[in-house]
């Protein structure tokens, strides 16, 4: 049987729901849906609790008629965002607990909670345990846990996912308060980074920039495997505030104006309006040119943001030659028009694209974590339920 699970986001401006399921490494979604909601978190910063348990209140359930949905939102696996995300590579041993020194499931439970009750080398939170490899006494090596298995000891090799304890406790505050029980919690850009490693064609280093609406992160991703990220405030939402600002027009009028043209670069033999449109003052007409110094202001400061970030895991990482990697665009900024020319023509980086999750149904750039987390909960097991198991024989000495 499929096992079926929902994955919620909550971003600057949607409140973001999926459905699915996993089948030969592959994710089939049943349904995704974003429903607006206006700013009320800024930066991974949650600004008014009540009106946003309110919206979640609301949209439960998710109902969609067009795709004849009514889906009840529980236990679902919560996309956190990168802020402040630090990731750590750790192993750990422990003793197997049966007489006949039989591998079971326990052991792994054992393992797993030794870990998360470990302090942390920073005021951070654990949010998740990914195993990346297991070893018993003979020395051979297990993708998988080695259930059945005979061993005195096993060791397991995971990296360990963490956020500032602020968040965690404001979304897991918000979805209490909003009467949904979380069954995981996923950091966005690592949900992104796994879908993407299910796909053939994906490099094994690279970096990933996610631009949100309000702001972007920046991942390193070595052997497929998230390392790092760097979290900046900057999104689309930029581009469409100063565009309200100079051509002074509503924040709708200015987002359909940076959808339509972006940055156009096109040689024209005219000047070609972007909005024309009757004001007290008399007739308003903004033409293109105008537009692109508009989106190059601040594609020029998101550019700035983007090498700090980029140099700083590069120097954390000693990658030398980090100008060469590929560069990865997701979520809904990688959309504007004329973005990667742009970037391209700073001369940094000579490998840049925008992608999209080739699952149906889910092509929408900003749902990366979405139906990559719905992956992740079906690939690795659900460390929370292990908190409370009590160790038994986790010493090698008898």
């Amino acid at each position: 049987m499929k096992k079926n699970t929902i994955a919620l986001e909550i971003s600057h401006k949607y409140i973001k729901v999926a459905s699915g399921f996993v089948q030969d490494d592959k994710v089939f979604l049943q349904f995704a849906k974003k429903i607006p909601i206006n700013h009320l978190i800024e930066n991974g910063v949650i600004k008014e609790k009540n009106a946003l348990i309110n919206e979640l209140s609301r949209i439960n359930p998710v109902v969609d008629q067009e795709f004849l949905v009514n889906q009840l939102i529980n236990n679902v696996s919560l996309i956190l965002p990168p802020y402040g995300l630090e990731v750590y590579q750790t192993h750990q041993m422990t003793s197997v607990i049966s007489s006949e020194k039989v591998i079971n499931e326990l052991d792994i439970k054992n393992i797993y909670s030794i870990i998360r009750n470990k302090k942390l080398p920073v005021d951070n939170e654990l949010i998740d345990i990914i195993p990346e490899a297991f070893s018993i006494d003979n020395g051979n090596m297990y993708a998988q846990a080695p259930i059945g298995k005979t061993s005195s000891a096993i060791t397991a090799y995971t990296k360990v996912y963490t956020v500032p304890k602020r968040i965690n406790q404001e979304y897991s505050e918000i979805l209490k308060g909003a009467n949904i029980q979380i069954n995981r919690k996923i950091v966005s850009s690592f949900a992104s980074s796994e879908l993407l490693a299910t796909y053939s064609d994906t490099p094994s280093n690279y970096f990933l920039i996610d631009i949100g609406s309000a702001s972007t992160s920046v991942s390193l991703i070595g052997k497929k495997t998230l390392l790092a990220s760097r979290s900046f405030s900057w999104g689309g939402d930029n581009i469409t505030d100063r565009i309200v600002s100079s051509f002074n027009i509503n924040e709708m009028e200015a987002e359909k104006i940076k959808i339509l043209f972006g940055l156009d670069k096109r040689q024209l033999k005219f000047k070609y309006p972007v909005c024309d449109f009757e004001t007290e003052e008399g007739k308003n007409i903004h033409f293109v040119e105008e537009l692109n110094s508009i989106i190059e202001i601040e594609l020029e400061e998101f550019y700035k943001m983007l090498m700090v970030a980029v140099e700083e895991l590069a120097k954390a990482y000693n990658v030398s030659d980090y100008l060469s990697m590929p560069i990865y665009l997701i979520g809904g900024g990688s959309k504007l028009n004329g973005l990667i020319p742009y970037l391209l023509n700073k001369e940094h980086f000579t490998n840049i694209m925008a992608v999209s999750p080739k699952t149906i149904g889910g092509r929408d750039p900003s749902l990366f974590a979405l139906i990559g987390a719905i992956y992740i909960t079906n690939k690795y097991p659900n460390t929370k339920s292990v908190d409370k198991v009590n160790t038994v024989n986790v010493s090698r000495e008898e």
